[in-house]
């Protein structure tokens, strides 16, 4: 099962990356998207590198998606390095841009901390820094999430599950013997702002449940991906069998969680409940399959990949930003999921 769902992910993520518009390889972590744009009154193509955090996460193959197809709109050179979740690629992929003689570099950073100093070099070069989701201090600009709010927006999801479980009078159908509610959660405490997100997603499900069974979180361990949520639910479900609940970082991960799952049959969509974030396709088409994938939260990865850029041209005419840029957000359960284009 672990190698079927591997196989479909790379393949999906083939298709997502092989299927952009226009791309040619640049280097051996990089790709460009050929089309040729001009600066402002100048006779000069902009271009811009995007340093991403990892490819194998679908949210962020999303991201590059909208970055690309907005590059090629705009006119913009666009190279894309995948860091591959290794910070020390995002320092040298910044080194790449500065020697390409980028005019501006975005960073979605696998390390907060890390790529500090490659950015004030590229800085010292005349080149600003956008980060994108997660801030590297001292960046230009920062176009990301609240992150708590990001999480308390998914527990809240949770937490509206189980009181729909206690309004129909069957909510002693998912407890333990105990007679308490057994919670995973899915946590990557690796980039910092991330662990307010995992706070997040506990006091969303706590301040929502109105009920009167105790919450026990059985395991909180890190997955960013399939691979890994899997993974963690198997070893959470062998020996917690009776967990009810994960609420997970993202929908690369929970999307890992489901497989898991569907493995184990006494898991079905009336007594387990799974929670993920970043509106991912495959998760927004489990919910309108109303499976025990039951919510996400949606920031249209696709959208910010393509705000991004507005934001680099803005910075590169006006100067750096100091406030944050905060993504919009808006929850999806089966009640609205009508809004949404499921292929």
């Amino acid at each position: 099962m672990k190698k079927k769902i591997l196989s479909v992910l790379v393949a999906a993520v083939m298709v997502f990356s092989l299927g952009a518009c226009g791309l040619v390889k640049t280097s051996d972590d990089s790709q460009s998207s050929g089309d040729a744009g001009k600066k402002d009154g100048e006779n000069k193509t902009l271009k811009v590198g995007y340093t991403v955090q990892s490819m194998e996460n679908a949210y962020f193959v999303s991201i590059v998606e909208g970055m690309k197809a907005a590059a090629k709109e705009k006119g913009i050179d666009l190279v894309v390095a995948d860091a591959a979740a290794d910070a020390s690629k995002h320092i040298s992929q910044i080194e790449d841009f500065v020697s390409q003689g980028v005019d501006a570099i975005i960073i979605s950073p696998v390390d907060q901390e890390a790529p500090a100093d490659a950015v004030k070099k590229a800085q010292d070069a005349g080149i600003p820094v956008i980060s994108l989701d997660q801030e590297v201090k001292g960046s230009d600009a920062f176009f990301g999430i609240d992150e708590s709010e990001y999480g308390r927006l998914g527990g809240e999801l949770a937490g509206q599950w189980l009181n729909e479980k206690e309004s129909d009078g069957t909510i002693d159908e998912i407890v333990n013997d105990k007679d308490e509610i057994e919670v995973v959660v899915v946590r990557y405490d690796q980039i910092p702002s991330v662990i307010k997100r995992a706070d997040g997603l506990k006091k969303g499900l706590e301040d929502t449940y109105t009920g009167d069974k105790k919450i026990n979180y059985v395991y909180e361990q890190n997955a960013a991906d399939a691979d890994t949520g899997y993974n963690l639910s198997e070893t959470a479900l062998t020996s917690n069998p009776k967990v009810s609940m994960f609420i997970c970082i993202n929908d690369s991960s929970a999307l890992g969680v489901y497989e898991s799952c569907l493995t184990h049959k006494e898991h079905t969509p009336d007594n387990t409940c799974i929670i993920g974030l970043d509106a991912l396709p495959e998760a927004l088409k489990l919910i309108s399959q109303d499976t025990m994938y039951k919510g996400t939260v949606d920031i249209k990865p696709a959208e910010k990949g393509a705000d991004v850029l507005d934001l680099v041209q803005d910075v590169i005419k006006n100067g750096p930003k100091s406030e944050m840029i905060v993504y919009d957000m808006s929850q999806v359960t089966k009640e609205n999921i009508g809004d949404y284009d499921i292929k």
